[in-house]
């Protein structure tokens, strides 16, 4: 095993469907270290019906206007590109690197989050599914870099030649 260095624009790009009109992601990449301890290291948000691509995205750095609403129809797969705030992290050896999808945006349960308890729009639940298959080919894409052409190294890696 060995380092692994991230650095720059990362991005989820999930096939999925839900039960609902409206889908509210929220992703946190992490790192499991060989203890089993999770840290948080950037995320990323993205309601559903704001999923329109502008024409000047970039596979690696989606871009989304939020200009309009595009309808969900329940039960049809979609495809959502969540740019995750880009990061510059080392991965130590015997660590893991994970993603954590969710519809909320906070980590743990808090007295705030009881507070608008009865107040949200939507108070029924709702099943979101992500797909992975050869149709629907849900990923993550990390930028992994081994060093860097000016000598500068976190993962020990070698000028490009």
């Amino acid at each position: 095993m060995e380092e692994t260095e991230v650095i720059g624009p990362i991005v989820a790009n999930l096939h999925a469907s839900t039960t609902d009109t409206e889908v509210l992601f929220s992703l946190r990449l992490l790192e499991e270290n060989a203890q089993g301890e999770r840290k948080v290291l950037t995320g990323g948000w993205l309601r559903g019906t704001h999923r329109e691509l502008a024409s000047n995205s970039k596979p690696y750095l989606p871009y989304h206007p939020h200009n309009r609403k595009v309808p969900i129809e329940p039960g049809r797969v979609y495809e959502f590109n969540v740019a995750i705030v880009p990061t510059g992290y080392l991965f130590k050896a015997r660590s893991r690197i994970g993603l954590r999808i969710s519809s909320i945006d906070y980590d743990r349960e808090s007295s705030i989050a009881g507070i608008g308890s009865g107040h949200l729009k939507r108070q029924h639940p709702s099943r979101i599914t992500i797909f992975h298959s050869d149709e629907y080919p849900s990923n993550l894409t990390l930028p992994i870099t081994s060093g860097n052409v000016i000598g500068t190294y976190m993962s020990g890696g070698k000028p490009y030649v």
